[in-house]
């Protein structure tokens, strides 16, 4: 994420967004981390895979982690085990 550390807000992509928030949100001690409807920000994802990659790499900063979406949208989680929650 080093590469992005100069850009503003509205060059960044929506993964970068997405990377940047879960960065600041992890610099707080011990944070319960809410991720509420995930794919109304990564709109282009096809399912979780990024979402819980970016998380494991945090996974030693985040106390613990709750993903709130629509129920239409299990099947974009479906194989991604939040061993977090």
């Amino acid at each position: 994420m080093a590469s992005i550390m100069d850009k503003r807000n509205p060059a960044l992509t929506t993964q970068e967004r997405f990377c940047a928030m879960l960065i600041r949100a992890a610099m707080v001690r011990d944070v319960l981390l809410v991720l509420d409807k995930p794919f109304s920000i990564l709109t282009n994802l096809r399912d979780a895979r990024f979402i819980m990659e970016s998380l494991r790499k945090l996974d030693d900063l985040v106390a613990e982690t709750h993903i709130f979406d629509y129920s239409w949208e299990k099947g974009r989680y479906e194989g991604w085990n939040d061993t977090k929650s």
